[in-house]
């Protein structure tokens, strides 16, 4: 196998038959998932600035707001670990779904014509070839639904880490170049 334009084309036609529409109901768990992942991106961002909070907490010794800032810690990770649940749980669904689909349409093809004929007795080549439409249709909406999640909020986290090395090169630009830009406002201002 090798991952060129066929393979583009076949993944493509599998995705028309996985997704079949946008009201459809594997349309509507994605975009479910899509939302799930960014709000479980968001509360891993929350729970990774709590530490610093705590320093300052502790530093100023002010018990009260220790005992707050815990409060939103512990909900923050029940929070999290609820929406990865939710997260595995909508990929299982859908890894149902798109087998169910993708079955029905291989199934479709296999019988139609005289298909079954010709894969059964004129192509040895080929053994069992409703036992591997069963097992790869498994195996592939096993991959695809395990992988879904990660795909979905990878380009909005690169997207959003792009974002904030951008903004922070821009911000070590002004400390390299601070001694050149005083001078220049500076000598705007004669």
């Amino acid at each position: 196998p090798r991952l060129d334009g066929l393979f583009l084309r076949r993944f493509l036609r599998l995705q028309a038959v996985l997704f079949p529409g946008w009201p459809s109901p594997s349309a509507l768990m994605f975009l479910t998932l899509l939302c799930v992942a960014l709000l479980e991106q968001l509360v891993i961002y929350q729970v990774g600035i709590i530490p610093s909070q705590y320093y300052e907490v502790l530093g100023n010794k002010d018990f009260s707001r220790f005992k707050t800032l815990t409060a939103v810690a512990l909900t923050l990770i029940v929070v999290n670990s609820t929406l990865k649940s939710f997260d595995q749980f909508i990929c299982n669904m859908m890894y149902v779904s798109w087998r169910k689909s993708l079955t029905e349409y291989l199934h479709s093809c296999y019988f139609q014509g005289q298909v079954y004929y010709s894969l059964h007795v004129l192509r040895e080549d080929i053994d069992n070839p409703d036992q591997r439409i069963s097992q790869d249709v498994e195996r592939f909406c096993r991959q695809l639904s395990s992988m879904a999640s990660k795909l979905i909020i990878s380009p909005f986290t690169l997207a959003y880490y792009t974002y904030q090395c951008f903004h922070r090169f821009k911000h070590m630009q002004i400390r390299v170049n601070a001694e050149p830009a005083a001078f220049y406002s500076w000598d705007q201002h004669l």
